[in-house]
C-alpha cells in the first residue's frame, strides 16, 4: 500500500515535470486517483523495466524520463535495484534521465546512496536528477 504523501508528492512531481516541457504518459496512481490531478487519472501504470516499475513516465521530445518518489532511503529494500534499473536505460543514443523526489531531511541520504551505487557520476551530470 503507497502512503497518501507518496501519491501526493508523485503528483507533484508530474506537475514540475510537466512545467519543463514533458508530458507525463504513465503514473501509477495505486488505486488513488482522487490524489491526482484530472488530467492524470487516465493514464496507465508505467511498465515493468528489470522488475521494477517507475512511478511515473514522460516523453520530451524523443526522449523519455522517469520519475520516483522515496520517502525513506535507508530501509527500503527495493531502491537499489529500482536505481540501477531506471538509470541503465538509454533512448536514441542519451541517456533516460531519472527524476527522483525525496523529503528535504533525505537528499543527503539518497546522494549518499548514489555514490555507493556508482552513479554520482550520473548525478553530477544531470542525467539523475533529486528533487527534494
Amino acid at each position: 500500500m503507497v502512503s497518501e504523501d507518496h501519491q501526493r508528492m508523485l503528483n507533484s512531481l508530474a506537475k514540475a515535470l510537466e512545467s519543463q516541457g514533458i508530458k507525463i504518459t504513465h503514473i501509477d496512481m495505486a488505486d488513488t486517483p482522487e490524489l491526482f490531478d484530472e488530467k492524470y487519472r487516465k493514464l496507465s501504470k508505467p511498465e515493468e523495466r528489470d522488475g521494477y516499475s517507475p512511478d511515473l513516465e514522460g516523453m520530451k521530445g524523443a526522449l523519455r524520463h522517469f520519475g520516483e518518489v522515496k520517502l525513506k532511503v535507508k530501509g527500503d529494500p527495493d531502491i537499489d535495484g529500482q536505481l540501477r534499473a531506471f538509470t541503465s536505460r538509454e533512448m536514441n543514443g542519451k541517456e533516460v534521465p531519472l527524476h527522483i523526489v525525496v523529503p528535504k531531511e533525505l537528499k543527503k541520504e539518497l546522494e549518499g546512496r548514489l555514490y555507493k551505487l556508482g552513479l554520482y557520476d550520473k548525478y553530477k551530470k544531470g542525467a539523475i536528477m533529486v528533487w527534494a
